[in-house]
């Protein structure tokens, strides 16, 4: 466990502008108005990374921009600690102006709050939660009718590529909707025959 694995999160970035900043943060916890600090500041300065706008692309963390998770026992990464989560992806789709002014509640954003597993000695990262911020409001995403908690475990010879990607309603369509903080909608695009 001396080197640190690759931050790897399926996005879709759809975002106005020609490249969304993604930012990873370790060992980080929430403040005012959706921004993290490292609870570990002389651990790792985060660092804003260009991702290109697009739909079903893979965000691959630059070499030598981790941390050497070795320096952390397998609990501290694989448990939050109160408010702070061993690993926050955060991806902006509305970044600030070129002078680093953030028009006021314009802020859109979609964090994700995770941990660090150990499955058949690899490292993986688990989303614990995910949180969405536009125009000043925060909404926390959750599953509201489905599949909670579903693993490869609980599903013999299912595949990895199609875990949890199906309308939790009719099982056989794609999800491509947000939920609602209501939670009294769900809604999936379907195609006329």
């Amino acid at each position: 466990m001396g080197s640190s694995p690759m931050s790897r999160t399926p996005t879709d970035a759809s975002s106005p502008s020609p490249s969304t900043p993604v930012t990873i943060y370790y060992f980080a916890k929430e403040g005012k108005d959706s921004s993290f600090s490292s609870v570990y500041p002389e651990l790792q300065k985060p660092t804003k990374i260009p991702f290109q706008k697009g739909l079903a692309q893979k965000f691959v963390q630059p070499s030598g921009s981790g941390v050497d998770l070795g320096f952390f026992s397998l609990d501290e990464l694989s448990k939050t600690s109160g408010e702070v989560f061993p690993l926050v992806i955060y991806a902006e789709a509305c970044p600030p102006d070129e002078q680093g002014h953030q028009p006021v509640n314009s802020i859109r954003a979609q964090i994700t709050l995770a941990v660090i597993e150990k499955h058949n000695n690899e490292l993986q990262v688990k989303v614990v939660k995910q949180i969405l911020w536009s125009d000043g409001v925060k909404y926390e995403l959750q599953e509201i009718f489905g599949i909670v908690n579903s693993t490869e475990a609980d599903v013999p010879d299912a595949d990895d590529a199609d875990m949890g990607k199906e309308c939790v309603i009719c099982l056989t369509e794609p999800r491509d909707t947000a939920v609602f903080p209501c939670r009294h909608l769900y809604a999936v695009h379907v195609e006329d025959p």
